[in-house]
């Protein structure tokens, strides 16, 4: 179902549209459905419209985020937000609108300083790598997930280094080449997971 490739917004748009599709008709939906669940994992207006994003962040409100953080966005990251600021229900996780990203240490300064402490096992690479991290994601008080942008990864291609952490779990952050790769595996394992 998945591209790990998504560069454009026309792609971005189908990808989400697809995905969209099968999570509206998954049976990981109808049991939260079932249990009342539903009702945190998407709003009647997305039901309606069969699409779990938002409208598109305006090319001026990421102009305005990148001059707040300092820095440009990765392509693939931006062009999402172009097609959708913000997302519902992508890997257990929800993605937030362009106002809301910000630098992990500022935005969880308590998990930051918990895993800074010298009593933890985490390493001092990864703890470099959280400092200059955005995190984009909020998963609604749940167990603890983070999708996280490396601003000092970046590719020739102006691509930064993304990872999924779950700090819960006690795991190190589990890195992609970039924003589309991590996005494509999650739906990819939606995807599987249905199947079974």
């Amino acid at each position: 179902m998945s591209d790990s490739r998504l560069l454009t917004v026309t792609e971005w748009r189908q990808f989400l549209g697809d995905y969209s599709s099968t999570f509206l008709n998954s049976g990981y939906l109808r049991e939260a459905e079932s249990e009342g669940r539903a009702k945190y994992m998407l709003s009647r207006t997305q039901r309606k419209a069969g699409w779990l994003g938002y409208e598109p962040a305006s090319e001026e409100a990421v102009l305005a985020a990148e001059e707040r953080l300092g820095v440009r966005l990765p392509p693939t990251y931006r062009n999402f937000l172009l097609t959708s600021n913000g997302w519902k229900s992508i890997g257990e996780l929800d993605l937030l609108t362009v106002d809301e990203i910000g630098w992990f240490p500022d935005l969880s300064p308590q998990v930051f300083e918990w895993w800074s402490s010298p009593d933890t096992e985490f390493s001092a690479e990864n703890l470099e790598v959280l400092k200059r991290c955005l995190l984009i994601s909020n998963d609604n008080g749940g167990s603890g997930g983070n999708w996280l942008l490396h601003a000092d990864g970046v590719g020739e291609d102006g691509e930064w280094t993304a990872y999924e952490w779950w700090p819960g779990e006690g795991g190190d952050p589990e890195p992609y080449d970039n924003f589309s790769v991590m996005a494509a595996d999650a739906v990819d394992n939606f995807v599987a997971d249905e199947s079974e």
